[in-house]
């Protein structure tokens, strides 16, 4: 669920939208997808006579401790573990390379897929920051990491994340736009954080502001406190962390971008 405001209001209307840049006679390879999108999109290309590949059908993809299997058919082609971080990226790759298997114009090596997966980088999504100005406000055994991610689906991986990350408390300092779910991007990460510090996302008028984000995230049981801007996020958190801790700064890309101006 997301750009509701030009899409619509339900998947299968946003998956109408999305479906549409399906043109006859090329192929059109899907992920995986709830069952009202999946509808949605196979009606749209069976009516202008898209071949599809679809997730799970024609094409499937497994992660391993060696790597990345992706099938097709009766044919796997094997690959490594690709550099970003989450296990959503797992299928993001299968995604990827079923794009090389399907469409027939890409003419590109196993090599270089690999070497694209062992070197990929994607600023702002699940991001180490390892220094900068706003890094160096808090403890020096605390890890800071950064992600754009906005929606429910977001929440939802960065949840699968936080829970690999019980090693530690997690603190987030989050900001997000108007235009945006914020109770459903929250919902899933709320049990899983100690404390949330909400910002207005610097020079967007869209922004949410941090004293309405706050009750948000007080609404779902959260301990929330609205600051005045990153750096005071920052001092608040230094001020109550004890131990090693993580950070996670999310909600939007904007705010990710106001981080990476200051710390890239």
């Amino acid at each position: 669920m997301d750009h509701v405001d030009f899409l619509g209001s339900d998947l299968a209307s946003i998956a109408a939208e999305k479906a549409a840049i399906q043109k006859p006679g090329i192929p059109s390879v899907i992920g995986a997808q709830p069952p009202e999108a999946a509808r949605v999109i196979q009606e749209y290309a069976d009516r202008v006579g898209a071949p599809l590949a679809r997730h799970d059908v024609e094409w499937g993809v497994q992660g391993a401790e060696d790597g990345v299997r992706v099938r097709f058919g009766s044919k796997i082609r094997e690959f490594p573990t690709p550099a970003l971080i989450g296990a959503h990226q797992i299928h993001n790759a299968g995604l990827a390379i079923a794009c090389t298997e399907f469409l027939k114009d890409f003419k590109i090596t196993n090599a270089a897929i690999a070497q694209g997966m062992r070197r990929v980088e994607w600023p702002g999504r699940l991001q180490r920051l390892q220094g900068g100005p706003l890094v160096s406000i808090l403890p020096a055994d605390c890890d800071v990491w950064l992600d754009g991610g906005h929606n429910p689906s977001a929440g939802e991986a960065l949840a699968v994340m936080a829970r690999e990350w019980r090693d530690r408390p997690l603190h987030l300092i989050i900001g997000m736009l108007n235009t945006k779910d914020k109770s459903g991007f929250l919902r899933p990460l709320a049990p899983l954080v100690a404390t949330m510090q909400t910002v207005t996302v610097p020079n967007t008028e869209a922004s949410v502001s941090a004293e309405d984000l706050a009750r948000d995230g007080r609404a779902l049981h959260v301990k929330a406190t609205a600051a005045p801007n990153l750096e005071a996020a920052a001092q608040n958190l230094s001020d109550i962390i004890k131990g090693p801790a993580r950070v996670l700064i999310c909600g939007t890309l904007y705010l990710a971008g106001a981080v990476l101006t200051q710390n890239g």
